[in-house]
């Protein structure tokens, strides 16, 4: 069974619980792209790194550790985004081939992920060139929003992909292509599928092994999802029927669906607010369904979570406790069997997310086949 979806998750222990918690059908259905998280100040004054001389080693380190756990045997997506480009470890080396072969040794089948918008940084290009990948395996080539508006000029946007590919010695067959819209809450869905278009116009032609789009439509605080308090609302993800358009007009390449899971690219790193809402993120065809809280240092605090859980149960939107880990521990909580914290609570969005997109995107591909079948 090969892969339908590509999920970017930040190396946290909430998305790795939750992959942890995966049904094995749904778990074969996932090609997570984990995004290694800058090193802020709650590692830096973790008690586990106190008087470490080579933080970002054995920070590097116990993250290769955590995606191991949930990923050995199988592939897995790397990469470092919001790093710079040129960030090294104590020991001199480039902080991707350094975790890749962390990874490697553990037994996970890296991708390599290319950026296009680092390439121009010589340290990042020649550390991505020097990347070991087996005959059989690939890298993925990631086009953030400066390269998705360099399709605009079409010439110049195929002469520069190119070069990367020449620079890492490879045919596009051995590369997939990934569009990262990343926040796309201040997007329509015409904006993006016209971008998207732009690209594939380009590219489709150059026999690459898969195409992914991804985005976020969450906004980064709840109360931008449901504006009031102690209620409900929906978000529509974009990301989704973008991804739909284009399985549509571009049948001839292969696809996967991508997304940011339930946690934004913009989501704050590193801090907790005192003051966060409770809320449950429950995925639902072509939307979230938000149950928004109210302040955890608000009367209820954190047991304002078995009301929030409850309203998700008793919704037409709940799916039962077998659909997927985190549809169970939902009714628990409406049980009063536990309340979770923040970390908890990403986890269980997270389990439910997974299960659903995967029968989501199977049950649209049943769809499209139906549909040329017809034909």
């Amino acid at each position: 069974m090969t892969a339908n979806y590509l999920p970017i998750y930040k190396a946290k222990p909430g998305e790795f619980q939750a992959l942890a918690e995966a049904k094995k059908a749904h778990d074969r259905r996932t090609l997570p792209l984990f995004e290694v998280c800058r090193i802020g100040e709650g590692v830096r004054k973790a008690a586990r790194f106190k008087n470490c001389s080579a933080l970002t080693c054995a920070y590097l380190d116990e993250t290769a550790q955590r995606i191991a756990q949930v990923r050995s045997g199988r592939s897995a997506l790397v990469d470092a985004f919001q790093w710079n480009p040129d960030s090294l470890t104590e020991t001199g080396e480039h902080i991707l081939p350094y975790i890749y072969s962390k990874l490697e040794s553990m037994g996970v089948r890296v991708i390599p992920v290319v950026g296009y918008d680092r390439w121009d940084s010589t340290i990042y290009r020649i550390a991505m060139q020097g990347v070991d990948v087996t005959k059989d395996g690939y890298y993925c080539m990631r086009l953030d929003s400066h390269a998705i508006e360099d399709a605009e000029d079409p010439e110049f946007f195929e002469e520069r992909v190119l070069g990367i590919l020449d620079d890492l010695n490879i045919e596009p067959e051995r590369c997939a292509v990934l569009l990262d819209f990343g926040d796309v809450t201040a997007l329509s869905i015409e904006d993006l599928t016209d971008q998207a278009d732009r690209v594939m116009q380009v590219l489709a032609p150059l026999g690459f092994k898969f195409f992914s789009t991804a985005g976020c439509s969450l906004p980064p605080s709840i109360d931008k999802a449901v504006k009031k308090q102690d209620s409900t609302g929906k978000v529509i993800r974009k990301e989704m029927l973008l991804w739909q358009t284009m399985r549509v007009t571009h049948p001839q390449v292969k696809w996967l669906f991508g997304d940011y899971g339930v946690r934004g690219p913009n989501t704050a790193e590193d801090v907790i607010s005192p003051n966060t809402n409770g809320k449950i993120r429950h995925t639902i065809s072509q939307s979230y369904y938000i149950v928004r809280g109210h302040s955890v240092q608000q009367p209820g605090k954190g047991a304002q979570m078995y009301k929030l859980a409850q309203t998700v149960v008793n919704s037409v939107h709940y799916m039962g406790e077998d659909f997927s880990w985190g549809d169970a521990r939902i009714l628990a909580c409406s049980q009063e069997e536990f309340k979770g914290n923040s970390t908890d609570w990403i986890a269980i969005d997270t389990s439910h997310h997974i299960a659903w997109v995967v029968a989501e995107v199977e049950e649209f591909e049943l769809k499209v086949a139906a549909s040329v079948v017809s034909i």
